[in-house]
């Protein structure tokens, strides 16, 4: 199948005063979200928003992360997620993703999203469709 070649997409952000925890550091599974919203802008830009997928009944679930962390964000730094999917499978893809602060890399993940039909939560093909977009999106 089509191996990307791992195109990257960013995304800023900004840390809030309910993202951090007693210490005053962005609370460590925030991050999750942080990369949630990462891959989900990475869709947006590649022309095929999750919004589209859920509406086919179609699902990327996360099955495994594997995440490090090297420095703490905390209240309004501003940051930036980038996401490149680096692996494509037929039901599965890989992404990896990292969060940077003023070019400091503050966490680096790989996470492995596993295509499913959210009706029946069954792992199924990738669609054809966003192989395309995916396809057509490496190449821009």
């Amino acid at each position: 199948m089509y191996i990307p070649k791992g195109k990257s997409h960013t995304h800023n952000g900004k840390v809030y005063f309910g993202d951090t925890d007693a210490a005053g550091v962005v609370y460590y599974g925030n991050y999750l979200r942080f990369l949630e919203m990462g891959r989900i802008e990475y869709l947006q830009a590649m022309g095929y928003p999750y919004k589209s997928l859920r509406a086919e009944g179609i699902g990327l679930v996360p099955v495994h992360l594997d995440m490090n962390y090297h420095s703490p964000l905390k209240f309004e730094d501003n940051f930036t997620v980038s996401a490149a999917i680096t692996r494509l499978s037929k039901a599965s893809l890989i992404m990896t993703q990292s969060i940077s602060c003023e070019s400091v890399l503050i966490c680096s993940a790989t996470i492995k999203l596993a295509c499913c039909d959210e009706v029946k939560f069954k792992a199924i093909k990738l669609p054809e469709s966003l192989i395309n977009k995916l396809i057509k999106f490496e190449k821009s």
